[in-house]
């Protein structure tokens, strides 16, 4: 027969060993550091959300509103105020293919200028 089974109903329980106090606390350790690394990772993206609202359609170099432009090969963003012009990667795509004609003259300058500042040629300017 088990210990159980002798017990008095006036016989108090004997005290939780050290060993399965230990693991309860390590489980409660355990839930709170899962709690807090969701509540962690919940305010890193609400954080990164507001930051991309935040900037959405503004200039890189200088804040300004971008304003869209269309060209002929798609469309594009132009900076108002530092007549910066950022290219979406559809576009530059399409610009700086290899397999349209080498005789397109802003094909021709985006690729010698990707090809110097890749290989270290041209410094990337101010």
């Amino acid at each position: 027969m088990s210990e159980f089974t002798h017990r008095l109903p006036h016989q108090p329980w004997s005290k939780p060993s050290r060993n399965e106090q230990e693991y309860f606390h390590r489980e409660e350790f355990k839930s709170r550091m899962a709690n807090a690394r969701e509540r962690e990772a919940r305010r890193a993206d609400d954080v990164r959300r507001r930051w991309l609202e935040a900037h959405a359609n503004h200039c890189p170099k200088c804040g300004g509103r971008l304003e869209e432009i269309r060209t002929a090969d798609g469309k594009a963003d132009q900076c108002p105020n530092c007549l910066g012009v950022w290219l979406d990667q559809g576009t530059f795509d399409r610009l700086t293919h290899p397999d349209r004609p080498t005789d397109d003259y802003l094909t021709s300058i985006f690729r010698d200028v990707l090809l110097q500042y890749t290989t270290g040629k041209l410094s990337p300017g101010k």
